[in-house]
């Protein structure tokens, strides 16, 4: 009695399987696919409270990377996201730990595409400065905001700089003041 109901429940089991396999197919989410005409649609929206630094600020700036608006935010894209902070309290140990990895490795394969590209004459370094940009306010202002499903689409492309780019430029910012 045992032996038939293994058997009957195996066999159900197996044919369960096999009719899911045939009938259903895996859906994937959170997969974002771009088209030509779908590149510049908005699919997130994130408040910016970071505005244009003042010239006063931008005197102190040097950078022979970038212009000193660029490098202002990419001064404050790197404290904002790099973090040390202490093991234990007291202890003179520091650990450095980076807020929304997905993010930041996001940003920073971007800088290094463009600095590529820019080497390579594929585009210029106005071009690269203004995409760069972008690509910085949107970081910042996503670090306040809630960003799970804008992660997980950079997490999916993480290998392709250029898909990582189009995700940036679907985000529309929004300014607070």
């Amino acid at each position: 009695m045992k032996k038939t109901f293994i058997f009957l429940c195996a066999s159900m089991v197996l044919q369960t399987t096999t009719s899911f396999a045939t009938t259903y197919e895996p859906v994937k989410e959170d997969v974002v696919y771009t088209t030509a005409s779908d590149e510049t649609a908005t699919k997130w929206e994130f408040y910016s409270a970071h505005e244009d630094p003042s010239p006063e600020l931008l005197e102190g700036i040097t950078s022979n990377k970038y212009s000193k608006r660029v490098s202002y935010f990419y001064d404050l894209f790197k404290d904002t996201y790099v973090v040390k902070e202490e093991v234990v309290p007291g202890d003179p140990t520091r650990r450095t730990v980076i807020r929304k990895p997905e993010i930041y490795n996001a940003v920073k394969s971007i800088e290094k595409a463009l600095n590529k590209s820019v080497k390579k004459h594929e585009i210029s370094e106005t071009e690269s400065e203004q995409l760069f940009y972008h690509v910085l306010k949107v970081s910042l202002a996503a670090i306040d905001s809630e960003s799970d499903s804008f992660e997980k689409s950079l997490d999916a492309h993480r290998k392709d700089t250029k898909a990582l780019l189009a995700l940036f430029q679907q985000v529309n910012l929004k300014d607070l003041y």
